[in-house]
């Protein structure tokens, strides 16, 4: 591998899982055998897969063992699936409580200037009744 981030550049020449069960049960032909034996002197990874493959002792464990590894990484992708979206609404509503919190600052502060503006325009420092009647007049 010329390249180390491009782990799949020599895909090609690479074994898949039937053509190592076909050469382990010796049922290709003589000179795809001979294909077969040269990929597994040149990868890394395909003398390993042969030596395991020979040891387990029926198809169907293998296609067990294969059937529970699928089974394991599909449940592992979907998990971490999930839990990005329990951030995302967590982060959702996190930023909602902000917008909610900078609301109510703003609005009070509003509030604030506005009672000191009024209490330094009128000069009297109007409270309860006399306020409302004042300010508001006719709501009470």
């Amino acid at each position: 591998m010329a390249d180390w981030k491009d782990i799949l550049s020599d895909k090609e020449e690479q074994l898949t899982g039937e053509e190592l069960l076909r050469y382990l049960h010796h049922d290709i032909p003589e000179h795809e055998k001979d294909l077969i034996e040269k990929k597994i002197q040149s990868g890394a990874f395909e003398s390993d897969a042969l030596e395991g493959l020979s040891r387990v002792q029926s198809q169907e464990t293998i296609q067990k063992h294969v059937g529970q590894l699928h089974l394991k990484l599909r449940q592992l992708t979907a998990k971490k699936t999930r839990k990005e979206k329990e951030k995302i609404k967590i982060f959702e509503w996190m930023i909602l409580a902000i917008l909610i919190l900078l609301f109510i600052c703003i609005i009070s502060f509003i509030i604030i200037t506005l009672h000191n503006n009024t209490t330094y325009n009128t000069g009297l420092n109007l409270s309860g009744e006399d306020y409302y009647n004042k300010y508001l007049p006719g709501i009470f």
